[in-house]
């Protein structure tokens, strides 16, 4: 059988504000996974590169078992599941984003938190992907996160926020025990920022500075690890989540390459 037919290969495309990336995965192999970013033109839109990437990219040319694609946007809200109608999507959805009319609008149900995640893309990056790839299954962001982080907020004792800085964003994740008590985006030119919006959020939902936790996660180690320590000062239990350590013999096996909630998306087993 020719390499690039193999039937249990999968693909995993992740689209984000201003990016690509793709990874393959092959198990059985010594190397199992292959990532590549790809080399965005800023001079044309977002669409226009992942034509040119549908075009070009031998990665995306390739027969796969199963293909994800992985939404990173800040465009998505929460429906409790006893109350989630999938007809319902696209009121709800204009309702929390009445300016996103062009928007394709999904959803994720996530049975083991008891939400919906309601989301929305580009109509044209919607339409594009399918073109090429029609059995793809999309997944917001937040939706592989809150499945992951969930699970690990029952590890230990008491309430558990959870930070991921991406791109020029920060999502915010808080816990009590593996049930949700808040989830949203922010934008963030820089620590202070940060720090306002972490306080912020963890003063209305009245956690406890000294008996509640933070955990710290992204995609550049440096603006981590400066963040945690500023804001150290604000709050005791405080943490760097070590990505070798979290997904110690799991798929990913630490893969500092791949984006983190790529990495969850690749063991949340949706």
């Amino acid at each position: 059988m020719p390499e690039d037919k193999i039937t249990n290969k999968s693909l995993s495309i992740r689209v984000c504000s201003n990016g690509l990336s793709f990874c393959t995965f092959a198990p059985g192999r010594e190397e199992p996974f292959e990532y590549k970013a790809w080399d965005v033109n800023h001079t044309i839109s977002l669409t226009a590169n992942l034509k040119d990437a549908l075009m070009n990219e031998p990665m995306l040319k390739q027969e796969y078992m199963r293909v994800n694609v992985l939404i990173t946007t800040p465009h998505f809200t929460t429906v409790p599941v006893a109350m989630f109608q999938k007809e319902d999507i696209q009121s709800v959805y204009q309702f929390v984003f009445p300016k996103d009319k062009s928007q394709h609008v999904s959803y994720n149900v996530l049975r083991r938190s008891g939400i919906a995640i309601v989301f929305g893309l580009d109509r044209n990056i919607h339409q594009l992907l399918l073109d090429d790839f029609p059995r793809a299954r999309f997944y917001a962001s937040a939706s592989t996160l809150i499945e992951f982080f969930s699970e690990r907020s029952m590890m230990g004792k008491g309430k558990k926020m959870f930070v991921y800085l991406h791109e020029k964003e920060m999502t915010v994740y808080a816990f009590e025990q593996g049930r949700m008590l808040f989830v949203n985006t922010f934008p963030v030119g820089g620590v202070a920022d940060m720090q306002y919006y972490v306080l912020s959020v963890w003063k209305e939902l009245g956690l406890d500075q000294i008996d509640d936790s933070l955990f710290v996660v992204g995609d550049n180690d440096g603006q981590c690890n400066d963040f945690a320590e500023k804001i150290k000062y604000f709050l005791q239990n405080v943490s760097l989540i070590d990505r070798s350590e979290d997904f110690k013999d799991r798929l990913t096996q630490g893969n500092n390459l791949l984006p983190y909630d790529l990495q969850t998306l690749l063991i949340c087993g949706f």
